[in-house]
């Protein structure tokens, strides 16, 4: 039995031990951040062409932060993003996307290899980095995207699209490794503002559970008054 336990709490231990190795990071703040505007940050193309973050203004933005030297989830986030762009049915011209390096080691040379080797070359596609490392991570402290190093590396970082409305307002998070149409979709759809009834309804029921716990709090302290003892 002693042995089997063992054999269990070893396994666990690797399972943890795997998901710390593997994991995505500290996941952003999503009710914090929806509504506010990231800063107008400068950026460079692959091209050498230096605009600003609110240039883009006028129309949904998608952003997709990654870095160029990343081994595995960069890339398929990429590359499906690609796929997903090819499949989506809503005119190119509606939106723009933007993909850009979170790591203040890259910049033009790494963000144009990567865009070579996986093929991001579409109109309203644009892959830059921001040169100045303060306006970076003001950037990412926008969006509330959390990496780290280790060994001057880049080890955890979260896998996600933001979606900006036509005011850089941030409307909706996607999160994963591969994304569908209808991720896309669903994440323009909020940034243009419009939600479904059932998305709706997920909005108001995210409030149900913390007005019923305070529901259950105060009928608890009720009662537990209204039993005390008269002396």
């Amino acid at each position: 039995m002693m042995r089997r336990l063992a054999g269990l709490a070893g396994y666990l231990l690797s399972f943890a031990l795997g998901c710390s190795a593997f994991g995505q990071g500290v996941p952003p703040n999503v009710p914090k951040v929806l509504g506010t505007v990231p800063p107008n940050v400068r950026l460079v193309d692959t091209q050498g062409r230096s605009f600003h973050l609110h240039d883009l203004k006028g129309k949904p933005l998608i952003l997709s932060p990654i870095y160029a030297r990343c081994p595995s989830a960069c890339i398929v986030i990429s590359r499906s993003l690609k796929k997903a762009l090819e499949q989506l049915n809503v005119p190119s011209d509606s939106y723009t996307v933007l993909t850009f390096s979170f790591d203040p080691k890259e910049g033009r040379a790494e963000m144009a290899e990567f865009q070579r080797t996986h093929q991001l070359f579409r109109s309203n596609w644009r892959v830059a980095f921001v040169p100045d490392d303060n306006e970076l991570f003001a950037l990412l402290d926008g969006i509330d995207f959390r990496f780290t190093y280790v060994s001057e590396q880049v080890k955890d970082h979260p896998n996600l699209l933001v979606f900006l409305d036509k005011d850089g307002a941030i409307r909706h998070y996607e999160f994963g490794l591969e994304f569908t149409p209808e991720q896309l979709e669903r994440g323009l759809r909020r940034a243009r503002g419009e939600w479904t009834f059932w998305e709706r309804l997920g909005i108001f029921s995210e409030w149900l559970f913390p007005i019923g716990a305070l529901g259950v709090i105060v009928s608890g302290a009720w009662m537990f008054l209204g039993r005390r003892p008269k002396h």
